[in-house]
């Protein structure tokens, strides 16, 4: 069964809660992404709401 909102609310809280320096390197390598900019991104994902497509 699909979670929906909450695997991708879970998922977005793991990153949030577990990146710091030591291993935001290794998540920008994996997803090719610039590091500062990952970093922003991250920060930002606290003020996004997560709703449900209808």
């Amino acid at each position: 069964m699909q979670e929906k909102k909450y695997g991708v609310e879970r998922l977005l809280n793991a990153i949030y809660q577990n990146i710091d320096e030591n291993n935001i390197d290794t998540l920008a390598s994996l997803l090719n992404y610039h590091k500062p900019q990952l970093k922003e991104d991250i920060e930002s994902i606290k003020l996004v709401t997560i709703q449900d497509k209808d």
